[in-house]
């Protein structure tokens, strides 16, 4: 990755955290002045001081750094996605059989409301699923010979 590409990713971050907090907040946190952050907004590449705070500011601020990388951050002390995905899966199943009882809001029928009470394990269901996948690929990706 290039220093152009670099700094796009990074600004990606930061556009966000901006949203996310407001400019004047933003750049307090990082300990420079709004004309400072323009600069960085604009083409100047920030110090890793100034991308420290910016974490400390904003916990995703990386996030499209590190994804183009191919890599993810996550606190040292999470669960991922796939350590538990037996456990995962069968408390998704539960969630599922329940939704679809006779005896249901929606009947045989998933209604709206089952379906939101599902999201946050169908989300971590396809984070698991497309880990798998992501390993998958990687296994049958052809290899060069030397």
């Amino acid at each position: 990755m290039n220093k152009p590409q670099v700094h796009a990713h990074l600004m990606e971050g930061w556009t966000r955290a901006i949203t996310k907090l407001g400019k004047g907040k933003f750049a307090d946190a990082l300990e420079i002045s709004t004309v400072a952050l323009d600069k960085q907004l604009t083409g100047s590449m920030p110090g890793f001081d100034i991308i420290d705070k910016a974490m400390d500011a904003c916990p995703t601020v990386l996030d499209e750094y590190i994804r183009a990388k191919g890599k993810r951050i996550v606190d040292e002390n999470a669960v991922c996605d796939t350590d538990d995905a037996s456990l995962l899966i069968a408390r998704l199943l539960v969630k599922l059989q329940e939704a679809e009882h006779p005896d249901s809001p929606g009947g045989r029928n998933i209604v709206h409301s089952e379906l939101l009470g599902m999201e946050s394990l169908i989300r971590q269901l396809n984070g698991a699923t497309s880990n798998w996948l992501h390993q998958i690929e990687q296994i049958r990706r052809p290899r060069s010979v030397a």
